[in-house]
């Protein structure tokens, strides 16, 4: 009887140890994300212009554009311009604003974005993986070539984003072709800062296993944080931060197999309580004509191209 309730003890603790480790995990991940990360706006509207470089007339007749292109052909295109890119790249900013604004029907995957930052005079078209044959790469290329970027040069800003807008509908429409001497251009330009990262990161996680005791969970903890943006990278910002708390929970029972748990606790007695702690129990597709608008539920970019002026 008495190895019973030993028994029963010790797999309280372990669950209540479990339990806290979780909830600091989490809460971390979602304290450190948005600190590193860009400050994705909510989407409210097709066209963002929160770096105030257009007209309203221009952003009135872009939405206007924009709505009926979604409503014959069900894609969606987002426009948005930002004060500042906070030290990222402009593909880095533009995957995240993607990934969270969730642009493109769910089944379809057939969103795109077009992002300007004028302080940095960068801009980028991030095409869904549903419009990837029928706005590619070269052609997005062509488009900031030729469209964006001679009006931006000449300070005409209503009238590059208008005449790009133009030229990604009319490419998805078939109307609108890429020469033959425009050269490809990546679609995921972040891949060579990601991978190293997620390397040392799984280094991080891997040493973790054999550090016993409260260490051995910290080294667990940097670790999967430093391979979080690769996770992202890959699975996209929400499925990329279930992806690490998965893998935490499978590396706190490896650890636990392996003797490196967090140990016995000082403060327990047996009853439930550990350290004065315990365990307890408008739409995309509306029709109305207000300005509310949000994504469909599609997957991240599948590519596009950035440029300057």
């Amino acid at each position: 009887m008495k190895m019973n309730i030993e028994t029963s003890n010790s797999t309280s603790l372990l669950r209540q140890n479990f339990m806290f480790v979780f909830v600091l995990f989490t809460s971390l991940c979602c304290f450190l994300i948005p600190m590193f990360g860009y400050p994705v706006p909510k989407l409210e509207r097709r066209v963002m212009d929160h770096a105030g470089i257009l007209s309203e007339a221009t952003v009135t007749q872009l939405e206007s554009n924009l709505k009926q292109f979604e409503a014959e052909t069900s894609n969606q295109i987002a426009v948005y311009t930002t004060p500042s890119l906070q030290d990222e790249t402009i593909e880095g900013v533009a995957i995240e604003i993607f990934d969270e604004w969730k642009l493109g029907q769910k089944s379809k995957n057939n969103g795109i974005l077009l992002i300007i930052a004028p302080n940095e005079r960068k801009m980028r078209i991030e095409v869904g993986r549903g419009l990837e044959g029928a706005l590619t790469d070269i052609q997005a290329k062509q488009i900031i070539r030729n469209e964006l970027r001679p009006s931006f040069k000449s300070g005409d800003m209503d009238g590059g984003v208008t005449a790009g807008v133009n030229a990604i509908m009319a490419t998805i429409r078939g109307e609108y072709a890429p020469s033959e001497d425009d050269v490809q251009t990546t679609g995921r330009d972040t891949a060579s800062d990601v991978i190293p990262s997620g390397i040392v990161g799984g280094i991080f996680t891997f040493i973790s296993l054999f550090i016993p005791s409260f260490g051995g969970v910290i080294f667990t903890i940097i670790g999967l944080i430093v391979i979080l943006p690769l996770l992202t990278f890959i699975f996209g910002g929400t499925f990329g931060l279930i992806a690490a708390i998965i893998l935490f929970v499978i590396i706190m029972f490896l650890r636990r197999k392996l003797g490196h748990g967090l140990g016995g606790g000082s403060g327990y007695d047996g009853s439930g309580y550990y350290g004065g702690w315990s365990s307890g129990g408008d739409s995309w597709s509306s029709s109305d004509s207000s300005d509310s608008w949000s994504g469909g539920g599609g997957d991240s970019g599948g590519g596009g191209s950035s440029g300057d002026w």
